[in-house]
């Protein structure tokens, strides 16, 4: 019996164009949401609504907005907009580190909670929690000798 390799090939390939299609349609949106932003200066506009989360986890202005992208849209698309801003307006070694932390800690609040919520349980509770525990890491790596010397 042999295995039916066109079959195969052509599934891999509709796969692959289907996963890459995919990744197209929302990175880049991202792109060029991030391009606009860049350019009408809403970072700096948005930071300043926000700007005490930026103190309160020992961050730079410029770090907050990849923070907010993986927040609401998860880890890979926070990760993106990290390497966007990043290449962009060169955050520090620091800010970069710590986004990076808050990132991994707290990433696609609103997937995962709903995921949390069909299994039974509480939203409010997840994501208080989880941004709880991120922003109490992230304060603490703020803190850390090698973390701190990152800024120099």
């Amino acid at each position: 019996m042999s295995a039916p390799w066109d079959a195969i090939l052509r599934e891999m390939c509709t796969g692959a164009l289907s996963t890459v299609w995919s990744l197209f349609k929302i990175i880049v949106p991202l792109m060029i949401l991030i391009e606009v932003l860049l350019a009408y200066r809403l970072i700096e506009r948005m930071a300043a609504g926000i700007g005490f989360l930026s103190r309160v986890l020992g961050i730079g202005k410029d770090a907050l907005l990849p923070l907010l992208v993986a927040l609401f849209m998860g880890v890979s698309y926070g990760a993106g907009a990290l390497m966007e801003i990043n290449s962009r307006t060169p955050l520090s070694k620091r800010d970069f580190a710590l986004t990076a932390i808050f990132i991994y800690c707290c990433h696609g609040i609103i997937e995962t909670t709903l995921i949390f919520a069909a299994a039974g349980a509480s939203v409010l509770f997840v994501c208080v929690l989880r941004l709880l525990i991120a922003v109490l890491v992230t304060m603490i790596a703020a803190r850390l000798p090698w973390i701190q010397a990152l800024s120099h």
